[in-house]
């Protein structure tokens, strides 16, 4: 065994920090995928996984092309716990530019997009019609985008947004990285006063 160049309790400290970030970067969209066709008149299912852990109780869904400028906002506040979100398109612009955002619009942090899709003026005749998950909300989606327009939805707050500590699933990792903070801030100071 080769000796650690940081003692025993600064690395845990320094675990117990960056273990937190990790979890913020599983954030999937499934659903659209790569390519797909979308069609003006149709509705259908947006679907996701995130990780269990990551802080992220609500989020917003935006739709955006990377040819112009400008944002359509589909949904504010959607809770982490649904998985799939229905979005019917009414008359939006034709185009293969289109995708997704899974975002905070107040902090501005991106947690996730979805890939690059089409929409198109009307379903193909060979193609088969979406199935869109009729236990979770629809959001109609129609026009371009519209600097001055509000979210087409905005979910309700779920327990007033503020949930306490025996709600809080997985909160023992936290609480020992605090532990570990306290405890290094105390040690720093112990040291310092020797």
């Amino acid at each position: 065994m080769s000796p650690s160049i940081l003692p025993y309790h600064l690395r845990v400290l320094l675990a117990a920090l960056i273990l937190p970030l990790a979890a913020h970067a599983y954030f999937q969209v499934s659903s659209p995928a790569k390519g797909a066709q979308w069609a003006n008149g149709q509705t259908y299912p947006v679907t996701w996984e995130k990780g269990l852990l990551d802080g992220v109780d609500t989020f917003d869904l935006e739709l955006s092309r990377m040819s112009t400028d400008g944002l359509i906002f589909i949904a504010k506040d959607v809770p982490s716990t649904i998985k799939t979100v229905n979005v019917a398109f009414q008359s939006l612009p034709a185009a293969d530019d289109y995708f997704l955002l899974f975002l905070n619009s107040t902090h501005g942090v991106v947690y996730g997009n979805s890939q690059q899709f089409s929409i198109l003026q009307s379903i193909p005749s060979n193609a088969t019609a979406p199935q869109p998950d009729a236990n979770q909300p629809t959001v109609t989606v129609s026009g371009g985008p519209n600097p001055t327009a509000a979210f087409v939805t905005t979910f309700p707050p779920s327990a007033n947004g503020a949930a306490g500590w025996e709600a809080v699933s997985g909160w023992g990792p936290h609480a020992l990285a605090l532990a570990g903070v306290v405890t290094a801030a105390l040690s720093g100071g112990a040291w310092a006063v020797l």
